[in-house]
This record gives structure tokens, C-alpha cells and sequence, in this order.
């Protein structure tokens, strides 16, 4: 079958078009987002379809400028309109402590609903393929994940009342390139796709084509039906918890949301969990990405006895026992945040906002010179620090003594010195000994009293991992 008829069953099998829609187009000058492009047009009359180009030029690469007008002149070929941005990615990226393709994709979300909100479209349309799921299934596994994870990409999702839509999702990269070349669309190639520093690259270029060569040609095939058989028993686990969640919702309004504990401690843990999902997408508006060690403190909170106990999640969701309820409510962006306040034991691990920290105790003889000027990890004296270890955000008077220079300074002067923003300030996490000194500006800089000398025996190891959603 002709890949274009291939990408029209594709649509209306997984619903993801309508006649008259109106669909805005994420495309980067590369094969899939140009075969996706070329694809929509061809089908653009006989659907009666208003599309609208969207370009980001993420300022990674000089090329990209060249890049940008590059898409312009294609839109424009098609007789489209196309929306032109710019936005210093790495800068971004520096200063939030994002990876590169998180710190991309964050600003890319950010002004595809810009454009979609000023020109009323629901639908974006995103250019990932069969390749594309794969790599992200094999990403999750990884990480560690659930069913959700290993049905990797999804034709149809929603976030913040925008419909996600991914046309390609079965067909693989070579066949799209193929059709490049037959229909002389000429895309451009992002160079940093071949680099090997970056996870996925590692899995595109030499894990996942090493698997298909020593143990299995069809790798991506079997990965793919895996994929697609978890999505229906993941969407029918969802169905069964979506009316789980009705029965244990006992009041929602504006500002909180509140559970029965007692129906949700008679659940299953899978559904109790899914119960937990639901509530949190209805307080927030979409999904909010969560790790086992979440899952772990939420499942902890709902069987634990003690009224009162609250847990902190990532984008300021916060779950709270009272008696017999589970409370969720959100930290508003424009009210002043609650200075929220964790333990972290030695050794132990906790979650403070859009981070996990951990504590380990290593022994000086160690391998730990290896990891030192990681901004993630902190190495103290044991002996010099006093636990268990406090995790807030700064206080007005705050000061510590930063390693490697003399003498003490305010936290809100090295916050300036390091031009960190002061949106971001609050939502940097400061590690304190029970005296209340600082240890750690996390991700920043240590306090030069805790440093690890010749006579030190035991070595207090502090890490600290960006776990934010999208």
C-alpha cells in the first residue's frame, strides 16, 4: 500500500482527523516533519483541512537560522501560513537545569499553545514516527516505568485542552525518508541526531540497531505490537479507574479536590493508583509525570495513619491526610508558595518539589574523586554534619559559606552573582543540618565547612535529579 494511503487509514483509524478541522503543524525542516507536512496537503482538499505552520528555531545550532527560513519557504510553497519563533534553548536550559530534549520540548509545548490559543486551533500535529515509539518504550524501561510507559507514544493525547495528534506513529524513519526522496521534498538533517552524547541517540544509532543485528531483525515490529497490545489493556485499567475515581470522589471545587482514604485503601494498588492519576488530571488540567519513588510516598500516605502527613509533588501538587480524606490540592503560581519543609534521612531519600535527593554514606577509600564538579552531587564530611538533613526553598537572611571562596554570603547574593532568575529562586532546593546550616545550595554550590579533608573517614554523598513533568 502507498504510504499516503497508509497514513489516511492510519487517521481515521485512530480518529485523529475530522472534516473541516483545523491543525497546527509542528514541523523542523527534517524528513518526518516535512513528510507529514507534504502528506497533509495532499489530503487537505478532500478533508477540507485549515492547516497552519508552526517552526521553533531552538538557537542549539547556527544552521538552524538557515533552517528556519528553509520551512518558510516550503509553508509558503503549499500555500500555508507559517508562524516563525525563536528561543534561546540552551540558555533556558542552563539557568532550569533541564536536559536538552526536555529544556527543547518544554519550549516548544509553550508556544505551540501560544499559536493554537491565538488562532483557535485544538489540534497540533506532531511529526514522531514507529522509530520514534520504539526509541521511547526503550527509554522508559530504562527509567523505570508502568504499562503507561510501555505503550510509548500515543496517536491521540490531550494536555491543557489541546489534542496531540501523531499521524506517523506507524510508519518507520527509513520509509519516511524514502518518501522524501521520491517526492524531492529535500529536508534538512539535525547533525546532533548522530551524536552519541545523548540517551536516545546511544539507542537510535548503536543499541537498538546492535539488537536487531545479533538477536532479532524485527525488533521494532515485535516493540510496536507490544506497544499497541499494552495500550488497550492500559486504556481498559484507565476505563475501570475512571469509575472507580467517580465513586471515590467525595467533593471537588476550585481549589481542592478530596478522596475517600477508606474506599481507596479497599482498592488494588494498580486501580488505587490510576484513582490517584485521575484526580490529579482533573486538579491540573493534564498529566503529571510521576516516578516509582512517587508512587512509593503516595501509597505510603494513603496507608499510613497519621492526620496531617502531606506529600509534595512536582508542579505544586500537594496530597494531605485528614482523618478519613485524601486532600489534593495546587500551589498557586500567583500566590506565595507554602515553605515546604522535608526530611531527608542519612542514609534516605525524598521527594521536595520537582526533585528527588539522596543521602549515602561512602567510605573515603571510595571511587567518589571520580564524580567531583557534578553539579548533581554534594560530598560532605559525615562526621561534621548533624541529621537528619532539612530540604526547603531560601528565607530572607540566608547566607552559607559557598566552597572556594572566603567568607560567608547571603543566598540572594549568590542567587544574583550566578544570574539566576528570580522566578526560579523559590524552586531551588536548599540542604540544612539540624543546627539549620546550609550544606548544599542543590545543583549549585556546597558550603565550604562540610568539605571532605585528608583526616575525613566517612563521606556524606547528596544527590539531587531534575524529576519535573512533561
Amino acid at each position: 500500500m502507498a504510504l499516503l494511503e497508509r497514513f489516511k487509514e492510519y487517521l481515521i483509524k485512530e480518529n485523529l482527523i475530522e472534516k473541516g478541522d483545523s491543525i497546527l503543524l509542528a514541523v523542523s525542516g527534517g524528513p518526518d516533519s516535512l513528510a507529514m507536512l507534504d502528506l497533509f496537503c495532499r489530503i487537505k482538499d478532500e478533508y477540507n483541512l485549515n492547516l497552519l505552520v508552526f517552526h521553533l528555531n531552538h538557537m542549539f545550532r547556527q544552521e538552524a537560522f538557515a533552517e528556519a527560513l528553509f520551512v518558510k519557504d516550503v509553508a509558503e510553497n503549499y500555500g500555508l501560513q507559517v508562524i516563525l519563533e525563536e528561543f534561546n534553548v540552551p540558555e533556558y536550559i542552563a539557568s532550569h537545569g533541564y536536559s536538552p530534549e526536555e529544556g527543547a520540548r518544554k519550549a516548544r509545548f509553550y508556544f505551540l499553545q501560544k499559536w493554537a490559543s491565538q488562532y483557535k486551533i485544538r489540534k497540533i500535529g506532531l511529526a514522531h514516527n514507529k522509530d520514534d515509539l520504539v526509541e521511547t518504550v526503550f527509554l522508559n524501561i530504562l527509567r523505570g516505568t508502568g504499562l503507561k510507559g510501555l505503550a510509548g507514544i500515543l496517536p491521540l493525547t490531550e494536555r491543557d485542552g489541546l489534542l496531540i495528534i501523531h499521524p506517523l506513529l506507524d510508519i518507520l524513519r527509513l520509509e519516511i525518508e524514502d518518501y522524501c526522496r521520491k517526492r524531492n521534498l529535500n529536508p534538512r538533517f539535525d547533525r546532533t541526531n548522530e551524536e552519541l552524547i545523548y540517551t536516545r541517540n546511544k539507542l537510535r544509532n548503536k543499541i537498538i540497531p546492535e539488537l536487531e543485528k545479533e538477536i532479532n531483525p524485527g525488533l521494532k515490529g515485535v516493540v510496536y505490537r507490544m506497544a499497541l497490545n499494552i495500550r488497550e489493556e492500559e486504556a481498559y485499567l484507565n476505563k475501570l479507574a475512571s469509575e472507580k475515581y467517580k465513586e471515590a470522589l467525595l467533593k471537588r471545587d476550585k481549589e481542592k479536590l478530596i478522596l475517600s482514604l477508606e474506599f481507596l485503601a479497599r482498592e488494588e494498588r494498580v486501580i488505587r493508583r490510576r484513582i490517584v492519576q485521575n484526580a490529579i488530571r482533573e486538579l491540573k488540567g493534564n498529566d503529571l509525570d510521576l516516578y516509582a519513588v512517587h508512587y512509593e510516598a503516595i501509597e505510603d500516605l494513603i496507608l499510613s495513619s497519621q492526620t496531617g502527613k502531606y506529600i509534595t509533588l512536582p508542579e505544586g501538587i500537594e496530597l494531605r491526610r485528614s482523618y478519613g480524606e485524601l486532600i489534593f490540592t495546587r500551589n498557586s503560581p500567583d500566590l506565595a508558595e507554602e515553605d515546604i519543609i522535608e526530611l531527608l534521612e542519612i542514609p534516605g531519600e525524598v521527594v521536595w518539589g520537582d526533585f528527588l535527593l539522596k543521602a549515602e554514606i561512602l567510605q573515603q577509600s571510595g571511587k567518589w574523586r571520580e564524580e567531583r564538579g557534578n553539579k548533581k552531587l554534594c560530598f560532605c564530611d559525615l562526621k561534621k554534619v548533624k541529621g537528619p538533613l532539612t530540604i526547603r526553598k531560601r528565607r530572607a537572611g540566608d547566607s552559607f559559606y559557598p566552597f572556594g571562596l572566603q567568607g560567608s554570603k547571603k543566598v540572594k547574593d549568590f542567587f544574583i552573582d550566578e544570574k539566576i532568575p528570580v522566578t526560579e529562586r523559590d524552586k531551588i532546593p536548599l540542604v540544612l543540618d539540624k543546627e539549620g546550616n546550609i550544606i548544599w545550595v542543590a545543583g549549585y554550590r556546597p558550603d565550604g565547612r562540610f568539605k571532605v579533608e585528608g583526616d575525613t573517614e566517612e563521606i556524606l554523598r547528596i544527590e539531587i535529579d531534575y524529576m519535573g513533568g512533561d
